[in-house]
């Protein structure tokens, strides 16, 4: 298994630029030592001018598989080169996804704290309507009390909606921790406009 893994990672398209180097490399030293050779042979005989005779062929075809070889490295720097490519697009891709989802997360995050400051204004909005309660005496006061109590079941009813659209639309967008928590919030606030509508009902018997 491990030959086999050691086999497929030689085939890589790294791997083959190496060895497209390497084979370029050995080539053009064998090259070089040819044509030095064929420069420095003495053509002063038959026999040397034989010996020079195979050196010019041998340098001829020891030419030819250079060119090969530089081929075969400039394949393989094209191949290297449209695998890096490959590879950039996707991070690219991917780059813009972050972006995207970070936008996103973003809004989301924004609507959120947005509830949060919601929430806390109808709560203080709770107590200052408690208060008015509290110190109501005239049936004047008491219809301005009702009138306040109205006003704060719609707005809790107006948050607990924004709540569920950011609930839901966190839930779309796979952020399920902002929609646990808004969703959260959401319940609180029905929990608390129920409260109220009971009250409502007992202060209009009353």
């Amino acid at each position: 298994m491990v030959a086999a893994l050691m086999s497929k990672r030689d085939k890589s398209p790294s791997s083959e630029l190496v060895a497209a180097a390497e084979a370029l490399d050995a080539q053009l030293t064998r090259f070089e030592s040819l044509a030095d050779q064929f420069r420095k042979s003495p053509l002063n005989s038959e026999k040397s001018l034989e010996r020079a005779s195979k050196l010019l062929q041998d340098v001829a075809e020891q030419d030819q598989q250079l060119n090969a070889s530089v081929s075969a490295l400039v394949a393989a720097v094209t191949a290297t080169r449209d695998r890096q490519q490959v590879q950039a697009e996707s991070v690219n891709a991917r780059a813009q996804e972050l972006q995207q989802r970070a936008d996103t997360f973003k809004s989301l995050l924004d609507r959120y704290g947005a509830l949060g400051q919601s929430a806390a204004e109808l709560n203080q909005r709770m107590q200052e309507f408690a208060a008015q309660r509290a110190q109501a005496q005239t049936a004047e006061q008491s219809t301005e009390v009702l009138a306040t109590l109205d006003a704060l079941n719609e707005r809790m009813g107006q948050v607990a909606d924004e709540a569920q659209a950011v609930t839901r639309l966190s839930e779309e967008q796979d952020f399920t921790d902002i929609g646990r928590q808004a969703d959260s919030l959401r319940q609180q606030l029905l929990s608390a406009r129920n409260k109220l509508q009971l009250l409502r009902k007992g202060l209009s018997s009353s």
